[in-house]
């Protein structure tokens, strides 16, 4: 009999001890849960908006590439009279000198190089390039009616730019904000709930625009006819698209019954 017993105890003991392991696994998962429940935070929705704006820049930068050539006589035209040649073009035009730069080298080691090529290569030309910030396809007319053909080997639009950029920023941000939360509000009212309060507002700001003229606008003044510039040009300037975008989070809350 008491070996019987004995037996009866050792084949009890095990569940007993597996009834007791399993007990706290149970209450781990009850508090896993429950942290993760009170964890997750205000139900939201998410979404982003965004608006755009065209206009007219007020300041363009126009290149001007001038390069030595032989002329009509079989003599080479040099870089100092080519430059005074189209300073005095763009004098005549009203271009102030605050708004006209010589883009790249200048300077003693400029003109020391240059000397050297022309001592090494006879038949070396030497160009250089002008920056004209402009504020109207206009003063490109009226430049290029003066220039001369020979002397200016390329023209193209650079870097364009409006006074106003901040003020067009900041208007195009309240309007992005405003296009998210209406966003949110038909989203919400679609599952018969309502935006309670804005959680985060985000600016997506990928930067200004610097945005280069097409290839059509390339020599403008130089393409209206063989023997030199004598009309208006075709082509203004292109329009700049300023654009804000915002990213928004909104709480959701349950619309009352009878409300």
């Amino acid at each position: 009999m008491k070996k019987f017993v004995f037996a009866l105890a050792i084949m009890v003991s095990p569940l007993m001890a597996s009834g007791q392991n399993k007990q706290p696994e149970v209450e781990r998962e009850i508090m896993v849960n429950t942290i993760t429940q009170t964890t997750m935070g205000p139900k939201k929705v998410v979404v982003t908006g965004n608006a755009e704006l065209d206009v007219e820049p007020d300041q363009v930068d126009v290149y001007f590439v001038l390069a030595e050539y032989i002329n009509n006589r079989k003599e080479k035209v040099l870089m100092e009279p080519i430059r005074k040649e189209f300073l005095k073009a763009c004098a005549d035009a009203g271009i102030p000198k605050d708004s006209i730069r010589l883009d790249g080298l200048s300077g003693g080691a400029y003109h020391d190089f240059i000397r050297k090529k022309r001592k090494d290569d006879p038949g070396f030309m030497e160009n250089v390039t002008f920056v004209l910030r402009l504020g109207s396809s206009k003063q490109i007319d009226a430049i290029a009616a003066n220039l001369n053909d020979k002397a200016v080997v390329n023209m193209y639009i650079g870097r364009r730019w409006h006074s106003r950029m901040e003020e067009f920023k900041k208007d195009l941000r309240i309007k992005a904000t405003k296009a998210a939360r209406d966003k949110a509000n038909y989203m919400a009212e679609a599952i018969g709930e309502k935006v309670s309060g804005a959680l985060l507002i985000e600016d997506i700001d990928a930067g200004y625009p610097v945005v280069l003229m097409d290839k059509r606008s390339v020599n403008v003044a130089m393409e209206a006819s063989s023997d030199g510039y004598g009309g208006e040009s075709s082509l203004p300037f292109q329009k700049i698209t300023i654009r804000s975008d915002v990213r928004a989070e909104f709480e959701l809350s349950r619309v009352e019954k009878g409300k």
